[in-house]
């Protein structure tokens, strides 16, 4: 208050933005999420923002949520690397109903959500975080998310013009599949996997939770 800027463009901005984020009334002064515990072998953590209300909300917590995880499997990692203990966990972080959070008008009003995914992506493997997209609307997700996306499995699709995009984005898969994705049936997938030669059609048993082909 004793040295404000003369120019007011360069803290008006700044001023600004946070009393947007005052009059959400989305923080408080309780306990922090520990992260630790969540990436225990064996922990399943369900973060649920169904009631959350505005985008924004959701997309701030979604950041702050792998911003968090990224920054305690870092850590783990360069412990590991120093010779400090054991191997980081495998984690696996689901964003469900990914459109909801990452389309094409999220991703313009919410950039930061993008770019935390999107270092997510390319710096979790080697740290042995992996990041799953699931979305039942793949068509509302722009291109520069499914390039993110190394291993697809596709379900019942019976849009064009969504298979057409996709088309557009997974590749190997030979027009015989793409024939088929709007017949399958309940279970069965066409899978693309990196370790894989080439794309194959799949049935899932839900009893032994694991992939057969299909012939």
């Amino acid at each position: 208050a004793t040295d404000v800027p003369t120019n007011a463009a360069s803290w008006g901005k700044v001023h600004s933005l946070l009393r947007r984020l005052f009059r959400l009334k989305v923080f408080d002064k309780g306990t922090p999420i520990k992260y630790a515990p969540m990436l225990e072998p064996g922990r399943v953590s369900v973060i649920d923002l169904s009631d959350a209300g505005l985008n924004i909300l959701s997309n701030i917590a979604v950041a702050d949520v792998l911003t968090g995880i990224q920054e305690e499997q870092d850590r783990k990692y360069r412990q590991f690397e120093a010779g400090k203990g054991g191997s980081p966990p495998r984690v696996l972080v689901i964003v469900e109903e990914a459109h909801e959070f990452l389309g094409a008008d999220r991703i313009a009003e919410s950039s930061h959500l993008f770019d935390q995914v999107a270092r997510l992506a390319k710096r979790g493997r080697k740290r042995w975080l992996s990041l799953a997209l699931v979305t039942q609307l793949p068509q509302h997700l722009p291109r520069q998310v499914l390039a993110m996306c190394n291993n697809f499995i596709l379900h019942k699709l019976t849009d064009p013009h969504t298979i057409s995009t996709l088309r557009q984005t997974v590749a190997g898969v030979d027009d015989s599949l793409w024939s088929r994705l709007p017949g399958l049936a309940p279970g069965q997938a066409v899978v693309s996997f990196g370790h894989m030669t080439r794309p194959v059609l799949t049935s899932i048993d839900p009893a032994a939770s694991r992939l057969r082909m299909v012939d």
